[in-house]
């Protein structure tokens, strides 16, 4: 009997970080407008170094920011707003909110100290890129974070 060996290939995270939110907005409509590669597609961003998410400024900022990615990325686009200790109030869309909200014994992931790390790691992210996203992060840059298959990857690597 002979074996046949099939290799599956496997999805990975592609992560670019932007220093504003224009600029993500245009590639995030590149993508959609140039590319018949479709990635799964979430962003990271922070809202302000403060731990504060029922003040007026932050729920106007979710209210816009929260409009806007389920424009972008579709209706059914999740969204939330979570308050990490060393990086402070920030906000995820897209595929991952499970992820940084996941609830670990009454506490949200995102929220630990070190729960954006331990995230970006468990997804692949080695730690050199994992310390400089995060860094990235805390320098109020938003992380767009891409899934998919390498030659999809490339592709948008190449485009971008």
């Amino acid at each position: 009997m002979k074996t046949i060996h099939l290799k599956q290939e496997q999805r990975r995270f592609l992560i670019i970080s932007y220093r504003n939110l224009e600029q993500l907005k245009e590639v995030i409509l590149e993508l959609g407008n140039t590319t018949s590669v479709k990635p799964n597609m979430s962003v990271l961003g922070k809202l302000g170094q403060d731990c504060v998410v029922n003040n007026k400024e932050t729920q106007l900022a979710k209210t816009e920011l929260k409009h806007y990615f389920k424009g972008v990325l579709g209706a059914k686009t999740d969204f939330a707003i979570f308050c990490n200790p060393e990086i402070g109030t920030l906000f995820i869309t897209g595929s991952l909110v499970s992820q940084f909200i996941h609830d670990m014994h009454g506490t949200v992931l995102g929220e630990m100290t070190s729960g954006p790390y331990g995230i970006l790691r468990g997804l692949g992210i080695t730690e050199n890129n994992a310390s400089k996203y995060l860094k990235d992060l805390n320098e109020k840059c938003f992380l767009l974070i891409l899934r998919g298959y390498d030659q999809e990857l490339k592709i948008i690597e190449e485009l971008l």
